[in-house]
């Protein structure tokens, strides 16, 4: 008599490290200044700090 292998396979999802966004303080990125311009795709968006000290990206 065979018996069947009735188990199920749960798969399991782990995301590898180096697949986890990059991590960067505003300090580092934006320096003293209050603004810095990033080039995308040929367009240009402006990173900016509000007086409030809330970060704000515009194109």
């Amino acid at each position: 008599m065979s018996q069947k292998n009735t188990s199920v396979l749960i798969p399991i999802y782990v995301r590898s490290r180096h697949l986890l966004p990059k991590t960067i303080s505003s300090e580092a990125l934006l320096g003293e200044m209050k603004q810095i311009l990033i080039l995308h795709e040929g367009h240009s968006y402006q990173l900016r700090i509000t007086k409030l000290g809330k970060l704000i990206l515009t194109k």
